[in-house]
């Protein structure tokens, strides 16, 4: 599964988005109010016309990986 690390374009797509996204996939939030899910979701926040900026691709394993250990990341 690829995922991607998105960050939206104010505060208020920020909330509504993170909402729409938890009620969806499963989210992981990061520091600086960025967002890791699942590349689908980029078609959900699409269809709900909220801005975002894709800030990464890359698969599931490393993502698990940089929770398991943040120094290596």
């Amino acid at each position: 599964m690829k995922m991607v690390k998105i960050k939206f374009q104010s505060s208020g797509e920020d909330a509504q988005g993170a909402l729409e996204l938890a009620k969806r996939f499963t989210v992981i939030c990061l520091p600086q109010d960025t967002y890791e899910v699942p590349e689908a979701a980029l078609a959900i926040l699409d269809e709900l016309h909220l801005a975002n900026c894709l800030l990464e691709t890359e698969g599931f394993d490393h993502a698990v990986r940089a929770l398991r250990n943040p120094l290596a990341s």
